[in-house]
């Protein structure tokens, strides 16, 4: 994420809420929002938080409700269920799904990042999020960082190249509707 945010000054990243605590080199307000259990039950209560998980029992990870940044287009880390969530609220929600190069590659990713005392529940989250990679818009395999970061630059100019050509149809339509 940080690869393609660096080269796209027109993308913002939609920065979400959890209640573990900051991994080495993570960033309050860029990776995350670090808050506590009372802080993060209290954004949720105030309608602050969309969508959250209790996600391998034992932190929560939550969503903003407000995800569109004006003038930008917003980029966002979700599981299927908060994904499901915000494309039924807004249709232009387009979604990536990233996927490892295999189980033991994915393990070896977590534990590189920090020791975990729940490996299991995370490599079990894991198989469930893959039975539902079909159900996003694209699918791109994670097994080198560098054509990855290429192909998810690749999806965003396709999505915005769809888009300019739908606004540019919907003002043609609107002026010949104004001639009639």
């Amino acid at each position: 994420m940080r690869a393609i945010l660096n080269d796209d000054p027109t993308l913002k990243k939609v920065v979400t809420f959890t209640t573990r605590s900051p991994r080495e080199g993570e960033v309050d307000g860029f990776d995350y929002h670090f808050v506590s259990v009372p802080q993060f039950l209290r954004l949720v209560e105030q309608g602050k938080i969309f969508e959250y998980e209790n996600v391998y029992r034992d932190h929560y990870y939550g969503s903003p409700r407000e995800l569109f940044v004006p003038g930008y287009d917003g980029i966002i880390e979700l599981d299927y269920k908060g994904r499901i969530k915000y494309q039924e609220r807004w249709s232009q929600v387009i979604s990536i799904f990233l996927m490892p190069p295999s189980l033991d590659e994915l393990k070896k990713r977590i534990l590189s990042r920090s020791q975990v005392s729940n490996l299991h529940a995370r490599l079990n989250n894991a198989v469930e999020q893959l039975r539902h990679a079909k159900s996003y818009d694209y699918v791109v395999k994670n097994d080198n960082l560098e054509q990855c970061v290429v192909r998810v630059k690749d999806i965003i100019g396709v999505e915005r190249l769809r888009r300019a050509g739908r606004h540019q149809l919907d003002e043609m339509i609107h002026e010949l509707q104004d001639e009639r």
